[in-house]
């Protein structure tokens, strides 16, 4: 008589083996969705601060008298992160619209000095303090990020 089908010793050791392919390819696969989130919330980050830098430098060309303001306050609210305060920038406004693709921050604290942005964004799946020459850091052990 001829057996059919697998017996329980194969089937269990078949079982045992996928388990343990399972229990090493998990963190592996966790460890590159957390870094591939991580690194899209510093390219927001970026892409936050250069449009930032390039509305304020064409309102500068626009607005000779253009005075522009800092958010030297943590701002969270969304609307207030999509403009940016100043004065004598056009008619009667105080702020200028920030139009930008992409994620906004939760929390922003920045800067403007000479032509440059700096300062500190906080994210989703991380927080960055951004330098005068742009260069970002991650920030981990900082009481803005919490």
């Amino acid at each position: 008589m001829k057996k059919q089908g697998f017996t329980l010793i194969e089937l269990l050791a078949v079982i045992v083996i996928l388990a343990v392919i399972a229990l090493i390819a998990t963190p592996l696969i966790t460890n590159t969705i957390n870094t591939a989130r991580k690194n899209a919330d510093r390219e927001s980050a970026r892409s936050y601060v250069s449009t930032v830098e390039e509305k304020i430098t064409e309102a500068m060309l626009e607005y000779p008298n253009l005075v522009v303001g800092n958010r030297s306050n943590a701002v969270t609210a969304d609307a207030d992160l999509r403009s940016w305060p100043c004065t004598n920038c056009g008619t009667g406004n105080t702020t200028l619209p920030i139009d930008f693709k992409g994620t906004a921050p939760q929390k922003a604290q920045l800067t403007w000095t000479d032509g440059k942005i700096t300062g500190k964004l906080k994210y989703t799946n991380g927080c960055w303090s951004i330098s005068a020459d742009g260069s970002m850091t991650e920030l981990t052990s900082d009481a803005f990020c919490n």
